[in-house]
């Protein structure tokens, strides 16, 4: 009798378990699949932030070579930062109006046309105007990047995830004085900018080809 009774117990005990907590270890792993995601989004997301200091080396000689005040170029990575931000509340409503996969895509082709557009600037407005775009196009790569991954690994692998995203992220703003004074040593500054260019034309590709489609909420076509 007690050894039915702790039998019965078990099974209640696995019954009573939620899918989650049911799970075996092997699941909860990350797959191929997800880290692919995760490394996509990263590699799309890194240029946005790493844009955000990666120019403050550079101003000196954008003063120089635009004749430029230092009032006027510290609009270069200020009103970077300010479009980069005022988009981000409307990530979400975005990513669920016309679907996470096709924001993400599209904002990485503002970004890269930004970034081009930046390198090929002939004055100091035209670079300003050009960092707008720029910052419009970067502002929802992370947050929609982060939802396709949410989505794809589900609550139960959602910490690992986005551990792997943040990590990377994180070391961007760090890195990107070294990397731009390494370029503008080296070359240009307009290379600032056109750097973004076969990365971002990589991660877009990847995201063509790799991210899941998702239907809009009032459309039923995705691409």
């Amino acid at each position: 009798m007690a050894g039915q009774a702790e039998v019965r117990g078990m099974a209640e005990g696995v019954v009573g378990r939620t899918p989650v907590q049911a799970m075996t270890g092997g699941e909860r792993l990350l797959t191929r699949e997800i880290l692919t995601l995760a490394a996509v989004v990263v590699l799309g997301s890194i240029m946005t932030i790493l844009d955000a200091t990666i120019v403050n080396v550079a101003l000196p000689t954008l003063g120089r070579d635009f004749h430029a005040s230092v009032a006027t170029i510290q609009w270069v990575p200020t009103i970077y930062l300010l479009a980069f931000a005022s988009v981000i509340p409307a990530s979400g409503w975005a990513a669920e109006r016309f679907g996470a996969r096709r924001v993400w895509i599209v904002s990485l082709a503002v970004f890269l046309a930004g970034s081009l557009a930046c390198g090929l600037a002939g004055s100091i407005g035209e670079l300003i105007g050009f960092r707008v775009l720029q910052g419009l196009g970067g502002g929802m790569i992370l947050p929609v990047g982060q939802a396709v991954l949410a989505q794809a690994a589900g609550p139960q692998r959602m910490g690992r995830v986005m551990s792997i995203v943040g990590v990377p992220l994180l070391l961007g703003p760090v890195v990107g004085p070294v990397i731009g004074g390494a370029i503008v040593g080296a070359a240009s500054w307009r290379w600032i900018f056109y750097v973004n260019v076969p990365v971002g034309a990589a991660a877009l590709a990847l995201a063509v080809w790799l991210f899941p489609r998702t239907r809009a909420r009032r459309e039923s076509c995705s691409w």
